[in-house]
């Protein structure tokens, strides 16, 4: 198992925190839909680019919590073999200052592969939650 974790400090409310991570590529549009539409449980099939190479996950979502939580997990043509759990979390901190926590857990046969593919991921995450930041921080979504 190999787990990504980041964390970002927002100078928003989390209501502007979760409308800005609502409409951010950080969440694939198949997942977007499945939480406008409430429907949690579902298995999406959600089209991926890894490293340069598309490839198809079957991802089901586990949690929406307005203004808290969205949570999935997702995996690679078969169960065991490429697996990813993955969750954002808003967490007050103190007053005027939000959290955002963004957490991916890989596993699977293949992750001994995919060092590389993860290691590129930590860098998106910590970009996509800087982006995420900035369009809360403006307040405009």
């Amino acid at each position: 198992m190999q787990t990504i974790h980041t964390m970002i400090r927002i100078r928003a409310s989390p209501e502007n925190i979760w409308n800005a991570l609502v409409v951010s590529p950080a969440i694939p549009t198949e997942i977007k839909n499945a939480i406008r539409d409430g429907k949690t449980g579902q298995k999406l099939i959600v089209p991926m680019n890894a490293g340069g190479r598309g490839a198809t996950l079957t991802v089901k979502l586990l949690a929406v919590d307005p203004l808290r939580e969205i949570r999935w997990k997702g995996y690679l043509w078969i169960p065991g073999l490429f697996d990813g759990k993955h969750s954002f979390e808003i967490r007050n901190d103190r007053e005027g200052i939000t959290l955002l926590v963004q957490r991916k857990i890989f596993s699977g046969l293949l992750l001994p592969l995919l060092s590389g593919t993860i290691s590129a991921t930590k860098q998106q995450f910590e970009t996509m939650n800087a982006a995420i930041r900035d369009e809360a921080e403006r307040g405009t979504t």
